[in-house]
């Protein structure tokens, strides 16, 4: 496979600039910490799943010990009850009662990715404690984003814990049957969505569907992940140039269009995100296809043909904006940017080991859609960074 700039091992310079010994700070002054901001268990948990991620395909010592220092920062966060504060101040005291429903499934995504792949032995009890004292707080849910991220935090676990299949099935059939649920009552004439409105981390919808459909193999969560993934990507994508939904006002079924600005990397890290998700539930090729032009948004595939990816320091900028890019560099955008390249890395890792699998068994050349996938993400993803 020829190489491309996406292809590259992305720094984890950054990432350390920003992580103190309590953990992440949320966000820079262009590429320096503001020690401020403080921290939250939203950016610490999406911080653990890359260190542990990153971990698992280059076995560093830095990611390591980051994992390490992310995952005591979710004890510190780590209420009594079983849920998480997600503010925290640089004195370290809480500023909340107890965080979002957004940050529980955070948490117990990050926790479930540890569980699954570990940088050392004794991050798994701590982890799987956490996890377990969480879990029953997702049959209390009421929001969409939230039970979202729970189930594909359950997707994860399930993964590294099989014989929970019945449990995993039990807890995330009445998530995602609340999400079809939600696409009933919303979707019509033009508006193929889960929502009123398209607002942030959009494909965190879809994804959830594809892997409840993965857990409890119920069609109905298959269909409505490709009808409101394929909406998306058609009101986001121009060719594979893509235009995210800006949080100028979002977008909902009576606007003419999408806000344009500013569009920011959590949304397009989670596109990348949902489209490896589809193609892992179906293994059609154009989902793979899509991620990887979604990819391409951080090294120029978009509006302005800007790279959000800072080179020097390892970082990405905060957003993109009619008049250029947000040059700060917080703790959310760079971790987003890390999360769409491990997906993407993931995925394609996991294709090459099917063709040599193939291969070996049959001793010819086989394998060859698989193939193809990926050098239309190379293409691709070369004509993003010129």
């Amino acid at each position: 496979m020829a190489f491309s700039e996406t292809d590259r091992p992305l720094s984890l310079d950054h990432l350390q600039r920003l992580t103190d010994c309590f953990g992440i700070i949320q966000h820079a002054n262009y590429a320096v910490a503001d020690y401020r901001s403080g921290y939250t268990t939203d950016d610490n948990a999406r911080a653990l799943v890359v260190a542990a991620r990153h971990h698992q395909l280059h076995g560093d010592e830095l990611s390591r010990e980051l994992a390490g220092r992310y995952l005591a920062f979710l004890l510190f966060a780590h209420k009594p009850d079983g849920r998480f504060h997600n503010f925290i101040g640089y004195d370290r005291k809480p500023l909340d009662g107890v965080g979002s429903e957004d940050c529980l499934g955070r948490a117990l995504w990050a926790l479930a990715w540890l569980v699954l792949a570990p940088p050392e032995g004794g991050l798994v009890g701590p982890a799987e404690h956490m996890f377990l004292r969480a879990l029953p707080w997702v049959t209390r849910l009421k929001h969409p984003r939230g039970k979202a991220m729970s189930i594909t935090a359950l997707y994860r676990w399930l993964q590294g814990h099989p014989e929970e299949k019945a449990h995993a099935r039990e807890l995330a059939e009445p998530l995602a049957g609340h999400l079809v649920e939600c696409y009933r009552q919303h979707s019509g004439p033009g508006w193929d969505w889960l929502l009123p409105e398209m607002t942030y981390a959009n494909a965190k919808l879809p994804e959830a569907l594809f892997r409840a459909y993965q857990i409890t193999g119920q069609d109905e969560f298959l269909t409505v992940a490709r009808r409101t993934m394929e909406f998306l990507c058609a009101t986001t994508f121009a060719g594979d140039v893509l235009c995210l939904v800006g949080n100028h006002g979002w977008y909902s079924l009576d606007a003419e269009e999408p806000p344009r600005y500013d569009q920011q990397p959590i949304d397009a890290a989670a596109l990348v995100e949902a489209a490896v998700a589809g193609f892992d539930a179906t293994g059609e090729a154009d989902y793979l296809r899509r991620a990887c032009a979604a990819l391409g948004w951080f090294f120029g595939r978009n509006e302005h043909g800007a790279w959000l990816y800072d080179s020097e320091t390892g970082g990405c900028f905060d957003a993109l904006t009619e008049a250029g890019m947000n040059e700060n560099r917080g703790a959310e955008s760079t971790v987003s940017l890390l999360l769409a390249q491990l997906s993407v890395s993931e995925a394609r890792r996991r294709i090459s080991d099917r063709v040599l699998s193939g291969r070996q068994a049959s001793g010819a050349e086989e394998g060859g859609a698989p193939e193809a996938v990926m050098r239309a993400g190379d293409s691709r993803e070369r004509d993003a960074s010129g």
